[in-house]
C-alpha cells in the first residue's frame, strides 16, 4: 500500500481512469472530485478518508460560496464511493479506512433546502394588482388563483393538474387534492370565485360536454412532437400550469426585478414556512383593459 499517497494523487489517477466510464457519470465524477483534490489535495488520502475531513467536506460551501444543494451532497458522495473504491482496489488506503469512509458516504448528511419566501411573498401581493402588459385577461384571472392557490396549500402541480371542479368546496373556501382537504383564505376564495367564472367563458367555445378539469387552457396550443392541437378551454397539464406560471413572472419582473428568480417550489413554501404574511384585502383588485 502506498502509505504517502495524497488525495490530489488519488484523485489523478481515477481521473485518468475515467474512459470506460459513462460521459455523463465521467463528467460528474470529475466536477466532484476536482473540488475535493482543490480542498484536501495535499493531505494524506487515508487519513482524510477515515477521519472528519469526508464528512466536512460533502456539505462545504460550492466554490461560489453557496450552501450545496442536496443533489449536490449526493453527487459529492457518489464520486467519493468511487474514488475509495478505486483506492481500495489500487492498495492506497488499507480496508480499515475503506469501511470508515464507505460508512461516512453511506448517509451523507444532506444540507435541508431552505426556500427565500421573500419574493414569493411580493408575487402573492403583486398578483392581487393589475395584470401586467402582454398578459391575456384569462391568462391573469387563471395564474392569480393559481398563485393565491399554491400558497396556501403548498400543493405540487402534479395534484392540482389532477383537480375537478367537483373538488371545490360550494363555498369555494376548500380544494380536496389526492383525498386531503385543503382549507383556503378568503382571497384565495374570491380568486377562485373569478376564475371559475373565466373558466365558464373559456369552455364555452368547446364542442360537446365540458371537461371536469378545475384549470383549462386560456389559448390554443401545439405539441411540439405530434403537432396535436388543445383547444382553448382544454384542459392544461401540470406542465403548462407551470409554464403559465413562468410566463406571467417573466412580465411582471420588468416591473420589480425581485421577481426575477420566484419559481412555484417559493410559492408552495409559503404553506409551510413561518413569517408568512398573506394580503388580507377580502376583494380582487379590479383588471386593466
Amino acid at each position: 500500500m502506498t502509505r504517502d499517497a495524497t488525495v490530489a494523487h488519488a484523485v489523478g489517477r481515477y481521473l485518468g481512469a475515467l474512459e470506460d466510464r459513462h460521459p455523463s457519470t465521467a463528467r460528474a465524477h470529475r466536477w466532484a472530485l476536482t473540488d475535493l483534490a482543490r480542498v484536501l489535495g495535499e493531505e494524506p488520502l487515508p487519513r482524510v478518508l477515515a477521519g472528519e475531513p469526508l464528512g466536512l467536506w460533502l456539505t462545504a460551501p460550492t466554490g461560489a460560496g453557496r450552501e450545496p444543494s442536496p443533489a449536490t451532497v449526493r453527487q459529492r458522495a457518489t464520486a467519493a464511493r468511487a474514488l475509495v473504491r478505486f483506492a481500495l482496489d489500487e492498495r492506497l488506503v488499507g480496508p480499515g479506512a475503506a469501511d470508515d469512509a464507505l460508512e461516512v458516504l453511506r448517509r451523507p448528511a444532506t444540507p435541508p433546502v431552505v426556500r427565500d419566501t421573500a419574493p414569493a411573498r411580493v408575487l402573492v401581493a403583486r398578483a392581487l394588482g393589475r395584470r401586467p402588459h402582454g398578459v391575456s385577461h384569462h391568462v391573469w384571472i387563471r395564474f392569480r388563483a393559481h398563485v393565491l392557490t399554491l400558497a396556501d396549500t403548498g400543493a405540487h402541480e402534479r395534484d392540482l393538474g389532477r383537480a375537478c371542479v367537483t373538488d371545490l368546496a360550494d363555498d369555494r373556501a376548500g380544494l380536496v387534492l389526492q383525498g386531503t382537504r385543503h382549507a383556503v383564505g378568503e382571497t384565495t376564495r374570491h380568486a377562485m370565485t373569478a376564475w371559475l367564472a373565466s373558466r365558464a367563458e373559456l369552455v364555452a367555445t368547446l364542442q360537446g360536454t365540458p371537461p371536469p378539469q378545475l384549470w383549462v387552457r386560456a389559448h390554443p396550443s401545439v405539441h411540439p412532437r405530434t403537432g396535436a392541437v388543445a383547444a382553448v378551454g382544454m384542459p392544461i397539464t401540470a406542465r403548462g400550469l407551470r409554464k403559465a406560471f413562468q410566463d406571467v413572472v417573466a412580465a411582471l419582473v420588468d416591473g420589480d426585478p425581485r421577481l426575477a428568480r420566484c419559481t412555484v417550489a417559493h410559492v408552495r413554501a409559503l404553506a409551510h414556512g413561518a413569517g408568512t404574511v398573506r394580503p388580507t384585502a377580502p376583494t380582487v383588485a379590479p383588471d386593466s383593459p
